[in-house]
């Protein structure tokens, strides 16, 4: 719970430090973000059709409290948004209103999906994916 709370700034948690690893000889450098970000930006986020049943879950869930109008790119590529693991995670422990976490994955996930067709992020042959781990290597670039 914590984390989300660290995520909107909220959280006085002891600051954690984490040993580097060796690196070996052997082992390529990494891919910089700038370069993920750019090929998610050629070959899309998730689908059409993802995006489609997100806006119709965020008609249903979230429009109450949301007008898409709101929404716009100042929620992602920021410093606390810069993947979709980030901004899913906000959603899913603070939203909706009253019941957060009460969604499942596939329903945040979608209504990601439409956020992100909504700030005209293209669309691409992959649907955005509901695992957390995998969203936490997606980044979202700032446009």
């Amino acid at each position: 719970m914590c984390a989300v709370v660290v995520l909107l700034g909220a959280c006085s948690a002891p600051e954690v430090r984490l040993q580097e690893p060796e690196i070996s000889p052997q082992v390529a450098a990494p891919i910089e973000p700038e370069t993920i970000a750019s090929d998610f930006l050629s070959t899309g986020f998730y689908t059409r059709g993802q995006a489609s049943r997100g806006e119709r879950r965020f008609q249903q869930l979230c429009a109450d409290c949301h007008r898409t109008v709101e929404i716009t790119r100042g929620w992602f590529g920021g410093n606390s948004h810069q993947t979709a693991g980030d901004l899913l995670l906000v959603m899913s422990m603070t939203m909706p209103d009253g019941s957060p976490g009460s969604l499942s994955s596939e329903e945040y996930a979608d209504i990601l999906a439409f956020l992100l067709r909504l700030n005209d992020y293209p669309a691409g042959e992959e649907e955005l994916p509901t695992d957390f781990a995998a969203l936490q290597n997606i980044p979202i670039p700032a446009r």
